[in-house]
């Protein structure tokens, strides 16, 4: 079993990698954005995701980290996920990806705690310090429930908090 520590914490525009920022505004043009949403942005949470677990092939241990960053708009939830070692900013990592949800076509939910696997290989439970959306990402064709990790605290709180606003409002 794997030990699993996340830390969130605020995040501005400002604060991205620039090759982030330059990532995110790449996809959103790609995806039929007619603007870079990024200077719209009201909200924005990271979170650092280490795991320690075995070495495949079973000799020591090896960490592993991820980084999530959610950037909130007034009509967008922009979701990052990369590799946590590639805030050297001039390039990312080939598994950077990028996703677009409008929240008029958001649905947000929080994981049932003590969520449990079913049976043996079913797909793991979501954690439960996760924010569960439900929408169509810009670009995709179907409408798929991803659990994005965000950790606990006053920080998430808040961020989700804003999400359900903007949600309501748009």
């Amino acid at each position: 079993m794997a030990a699993r520590n996340l830390t969130p914490r605020p995040l501005t525009v400002e604060e991205l990698p620039p090759a982030m920022a330059a990532f995110i505004r790449t996809q959103a043009e790609l995806r039929g954005l007619d603007r870079d949403p990024l200077p719209e942005t009201t909200h924005g949470l990271r979170t650092d995701e280490e795991t320690l677990g075995p070495r495949p092939g079973g000799r020591g241990l090896q960490t592993e980290r991820h980084t999530v960053e959610m950037l909130l708009t007034p009509e967008l939830l922009i979701i990052s996920y990369r590799e946590g070692g590639d805030d050297g900013g001039e390039r990312i990592g080939p598994t950077a990806r990028v996703s677009f949800h409008r929240l008029d076509e958001l649905e947000v939910a929080t994981p049932p705690a003590g969520m449990q696997r079913r049976t043996h290989g079913s797909p793991p439970a979501p954690p439960k310090d996760a924010l569960t959306v439900t929408s169509t990402p810009l670009g995709g064709t179907r409408r798929t429930t991803r659990h994005v990790p965000t950790g606990s605290g006053p920080d998430v709180t808040r961020f989700r908090e804003a999400v359900l606003a903007a949600q309501e409002r748009a």
